[in-house]
């Protein structure tokens, strides 16, 4: 008796939903936003597939995961950071409070300091690979650059969420 393999979307859901579920419940969201998050990643996966789009960096899982975590973050308008401008170079401002918003976005990325400003242009707009990051900037490993990378993120971030309060 032959076995039948599992389509490659089954077996990326059976694989990449727990995590992803579980990573959403600790960062506050539930079941249901996790769900849905999901699956709107699988459909941006499986429309770039059959497009001939799908420019993966990494594993299609992580691929997966990460579009997933996006989509769960703007739905939650916790994805301010990942509106980024192209080149971090200012978009035509369709208003006032937009034009502050990209001001800020970019005070932030300024503030973060250089090397993290080269880290995240490196891996966001000219794709490189974390083992060509690693290289690049002398870490030991891709890992060490995937931590740094996160550690430059999350500066953005809390530089943003200063930002904001101060503003208030």
């Amino acid at each position: 008796m032959i076995k039948q393999t599992e389509d490659p979307i089954i077996s990326l859901y059976r694989e990449g939903f727990p995590h992803f579920a579980r990573m959403i419940r600790r960062m506050g969201g539930s079941l249901e936003e996790a769900k849905d998050a999901f699956h709107d990643a699988l459909l941006i996966y499986m429309e770039k597939e059959k497009a001939g789009k799908l420019n993966l960096h990494s594993s299609p899982k992580a691929y997966l995961l990460g579009t997933a975590k996006i989509c769960w973050l703007h739905a939650n308008d916790k994805g301010a950071i990942l509106a980024l401008p192209e080149r971090f170079e200012a978009a035509e401002p369709e208003d006032t409070a937009t034009e502050e918003m990209e001001k800020s976005l970019m005070e932030s990325l300024v503030r973060s300091g250089k090397k993290c400003m080269e880290l995240l242009t490196a891996f966001y707009y000219d794709h490189f690979s974390m083992q060509d990051i690693a290289a690049r900037f002398g870490f030991n490993g891709k890992r060490s650059a995937t931590v740094q990378k996160f550690k430059c993120l999350e500066k953005v971030r809390e530089e943003i969420k200063s930002i904001q309060r101060y503003a208030q």
